[in-house]
């Protein structure tokens, strides 16, 4: 037993435990572990350190691919309003966190976009699904390069602005067609017009729309609803407005058309510039040798870019402005001329004083008809439950609000909204838009004329308290429902409301106001024929805004009678140039309603009256002005060939300058009434 334990158990036990755990299992683990298992290890130590070198020399070659990436293909990739907003994402500090190995991973910040970029750069992949260089992967490679300091902010904003985008060519072409169609309604004239000039018009602004001049298609759009309006004899439309919207679009249009020849003219000298074979002589050198620089001439970035700003934008560039808290003022709808109809609701910033505001808009000039039924329970954006009506009386929290420069906020989807309550408006917190003082009303609000145009931080919107009002009167001929009110002293401010299906509850609730109560209207001011006036958008009780007691009305103002002041004086001589440009303005009208091309010889005559009484106010420019327009009327009845555009140059110089200076003796009359100076 022993024995055959010692066999088994020694020669061969011990044997095969000599060989298997000896001979064997030690060579074996020596093998595995000593030499196999030694080597096993040293090899997988090896293998991680091989793994390391080869991730960090396809790291490095991927990241040196990607810092070697040309600006040009990337920016055509990214496209203008990608620029605009990666270079806004940078100026805020919002910085994507990268991801560096072999292959380079990052998240776009505000976008729920990622991109995966690797070696060879054709085979990235982004969650967009695209194969080719999208804008997304475009935007990463320029994250790496701002990162790694081989790009800077300024570097973009140049680009930014050296980005044509437009074919100049076709607009040459589409702002040479929009001229002589204006040209040839003003020697027409409207009494002469018909359905055939608003169709035109619209037709240029489908023209405008394919070439990329959405400021002109919203422009010829209005005019051409205008001309309809006019031929359809409806309330409101006025020969005077048709007239401005006229002169306002032929004065855009002159100043895009001198812009394009500055480019062509700007390109050909860079051009001949670069030119190896330009000859010694031409204008470049004579230009250098005379010690002219090319300082005082403008550039083709330069033009491109001025081109590009009055061109304007079809959609609104939102940029990132962090989180707001907003408080929800009131909601507006509105139909526009230029075939938009919707609702606006207003916010207010109340820490920072600055206004807000979300449109909901749908286009309606290819409907047949336009309806005047809208959707008044929309819903409401940023992932907030209610409806737009009830989000204009919350205060909201939006995290992550995008804003263009005007201040309309963006629906995007990446911003989210959070109710914080109901709004609430006291006068303290709306101090800087709440007025009882008229007179600060006219200082703050039309300190100057053509100040009228709301801003950003100012956007026309007041408070505007009542000390007493008389009760509204509907004017049959303007169409409008007029509501005068008075502050303490005695000021006054004409509310007005126009007629329209909308508009009729809002008319009647105004005239069945009570003659006892003090309210607060909320709206936009205008100054018209030296009088403030005011654009409801909604009304206020006065307890809702402030708690005090109020006081007593005010009888008239008790001035001495049979005094006249220096101001009474001074008032009444600017009414005098005041209804001398008015009957030259209106003219003007007769003339742009009779057509140049048909003008009689009574209205030549009125215009020699016109210009001989303009010489006793000192206005010796504007009556050579009219002695010009004179002449261009005149000779055109002796010429075979018509030549509008003289003409039309003239009358538009004239227009514009009879405008301000209305507009300049209303504000200086208006200073007289509202502040006595």
């Amino acid at each position: 037993g022993a024995k055959e334990v010692e066999n088994s158990g020694g020669s061969a036990g011990a044997k095969e435990v000599e060989n298997s755990g000896g001979s064997t299992g030690a060579k074996e683990v020596e093998n595995s572990g000593g030499s196999a298992g030694a080597e096993k290890v040293k090899n997988s130590g090896s293998s991680a350190e091989m793994k390391g070198k080869v991730n960090g020399r396809l790291s490095e070659k991927v990241w040196q691919e990607i810092l070697a990436q040309p600006l040009k293909p990337l920016l055509r990739a990214l496209g203008t309003r990608g620029l605009h907003r990666l270079t806004a994402m940078m100026k805020a500090g919002q910085v994507p966190v990268v991801e560096r190995g072999s292959t380079v991973r990052m998240g776009l910040p505000g976008q729920e976009i990622s991109v995966k970029l690797l070696s060879p750069l054709e085979y990235s992949t982004c969650s967009c699904h695209r194969k080719e260089l999208c804008s997304h992967k475009a935007e990463a490679i320029l994250w790496c390069q701002y990162l790694e300091k081989k790009l800077t902010v300024e570097q973009l904003d140049q680009e930014s602005d050296q980005q044509p985008g437009l074919d100049m060519q076709e607009l040459s072409g589409a702002a040479e067609q929009i001229r002589d169609c204006l040209e040839h309604l003003l020697e027409t004239g409207l009494a002469r017009s018909g359905e055939e000039q608003a169709r035109e018009l619209e037709r240029l602004a489908i023209l405008c729309h394919n070439v990329g001049l959405p400021g002109w298609e919203g422009d010829l759009r209005a005019l051409a609803e205008g001309y309809g309006k006019y031929l359809r004899r409806a309330a409101g439309q006025s020969v005077e407005r048709l007239a401005e919207e006229l002169y306002l679009l032929y004065h855009k249009t002159d100043q895009l058309i001198t812009l394009l020849s500055d480019d062509l003219s700007a390109t050909s000298q860079s051009v001949a510039e670069r030119s190896p074979q330009a000859p010694i002589g031409n204008g470049a050198e004579h230009a250098r040798s005379s010690g002219i620089t090319d300082a005082s001439k403008p550039s083709a970035e330069n033009v491109s870019a001025r081109i590009q700003a009055l061109a304007g934008e079809f959609r609104s560039q939102y940029l990132p402005v962090g989180d707001l808290e907003l408080t929800g003022i009131t909601m507006e709808h509105f139909v526009s001329d230029s075939g938009y109809e919707g609702d606006t609701v207003y916010f207010l910033d109340t820490a920072a004083g600055t206004w807000y505001t979300y449109t909901n808009a749908r286009p309606t000039f290819y409907e047949g008809k336009r309806r005047s039924a809208y959707q008044e329970k929309a819903q409401a954006p940023w992932g907030i439950a209610l409806s737009l009506e009830s989000l204009a009386r919350m205060r909201i929290l939006l995290r992550g609000a995008k804003s263009d420069g005007s201040g309309r906020l963006s629906s995007s989807q990446e911003t989210r909204g959070e109710i914080l309550g109901k709004s609430e408006l006291t006068a303290d917190i709306l101090k800087d838009w709440y007025y009882r003082e008229y007179d600060r009303l006219f200082q703050d609000r039309i300190s100057a004329p053509g100040r009228e145009t709301p801003g950003r931080d100012r956007p026309g919107l007041v408070f505007v308290q009542a000390a007493k009002f008389q009760q509204g009167r509907f004017n049959e001929i303007t169409q409008k429902l007029e509501l005068p009110i008075w502050d303490e002293q005695g000021r006054r401010v004409l509310v007005e409301l126009p007629y329209s299906k909308r508009e009729e509850a809002s008319i009647r609730y105004l005239e069945r106001m009570k003659r006892q109560g003090q309210p607060c209207f909320l709206g936009k001011i205008y100054l018209r024929d030296s009088q403030i006036c005011l654009y409801p958008v909604d009304v206020l009780e006065r307890q809702e805004l402030e708690q005090i007691n109020i006081s007593a009305e005010k009888n008239d103002r008790g001035d001495d009678e049979g005094h006249v002041t220096d101001t009474e004086r001074a008032s009444a001589a600017c009414q005098n140039l005041r209804s001398y440009l008015e009957e030259l303005r209106w003219l003007l009208q007769d003339i742009y309603q009779a057509g140049t091309a048909t003008v009689q010889d009574s209205m030549l005559q009125t215009l020699r009256e016109a210009r001989e009484q303009g010489k006793t106010y000192g206005m010796t420019t504007m009556s050579d002005w009219l002695r010009q327009l004179e002449e261009q009327i005149s000779g055109a009845r002796h010429r075979f060939q018509c030549q509008p555009a003289p003409t039309m140059e003239i009358y538009c110089r004239l227009w514009r300058y009879v405008g301000l200076c209305i507009r300049r003796t209303a504000y200086d009359m208006a200073r007289l009434s509202y502040c006595g100076r």
